[in-house]
């Protein structure tokens, strides 16, 4: 029997990264990348508890340095929500929601996963994620940059990495503020997910989807089950980071804040 008024935070972390060597321990402002976005996300009041799921030792060590509760999956696990499921089970877990909480979002804090998680309790969808408005062109066309599309209840209709919606005979570069002049806003996917728990188990017994496939996007897959995505608007400046520039980046955003 799950509890429902228990939420679990899970932190997938892989040590492998092709873009990025150890992305999960890499150094933001003096704390490995990880630790930063536990330590964020452990202030969030909604989540009862917070832990790390990895597939390496030397994450599983740095943890126990930092006093981070975490269990060691297996390697071969195909994605990261796989990872978080697996955790779930390993640590017999009661908990009515999930939160998938992505290793690689240091910029993300515990106020913000209170506020997705309080409007997503209020809806009546399936899986709660944040989204932020997509503030310059050139994201609009870049493929890391996840899309979607919301209907008038801010669930998601679809998400891509293709430039959604199409603006059909306006100048790319005149696609922005365009949709500002008509009150259509361009927004960016975060991949945070609030998942309850029978969504997850059936995203676990689910084979992946030809959408997802293509897309290279595993939301998809619930997506194409007409699971009800609530899509929480965030104004918060997110930052994934999947690149030394991404790095970089997130660094100078991080010492700019008030200590």
């Amino acid at each position: 029997m799950t509890n429902s008024n228990k939420i679990i935070g899970i932190i997938p972390a892989r040590y492998a990264s092709t873009r990025l060597p150890a992305k999960p321990l890499v150094d933001i402002c003096g704390l490995p990348m990880l630790i930063r976005v536990w330590q964020n996300v452990s202030q969030a009041k909604l989540l009862d508890k917070v832990i790390i799921a990895t597939d390496d030792e030397r994450i599983l060590h740095i943890c126990k340095q930092f006093g981070a509760e975490a269990v060691l999956t297996s390697p071969d696990l195909p994605s990261g929500t796989d990872r978080i499921y697996a955790a779930y089970q390993a640590l017999c877990c009661k908990e009515s929601i999930v939160v998938n909480i992505q290793g690689d979002e240091p910029l993300l804090t515990g106020e913000t996963i209170d506020k997705l998680l309080y409007n997503f309790k209020l809806s009546n969808s399936d899986v709660g994620t944040i989204v932020t408005p997509i503030k310059h062109a050139d994201d609009i066309f870049n493929p890391s940059c996840v899309k979607v599309v919301l209907d008038n209840n801010d669930n998601a209709m679809y998400f891509s990495r293709s430039p959604i919606p199409y603006i059909r005979s306006v100048a790319k570069e005149q696609w922005l503020d365009y949709g500002r002049e008509h009150g259509i806003n361009f927004w960016k996917h975060t991949g945070v997910y609030a998942y309850k728990i029978n969504i997850l188990e059936k995203f676990i017994g689910s084979p992946q989807s030809m959408y997802e496939i293509m897309e290279s996007l595993e939301q998809l897959r619930l997506l194409e089950h007409a699971a009800k995505f609530f899509c929480f608007k965030s104004d918060d400046t997110l930052a994934g980071v999947d690149t030394p520039e991404d790095l970089a980046l997130v660094s100078t955003i991080i010492n700019q804040q008030p200590q």
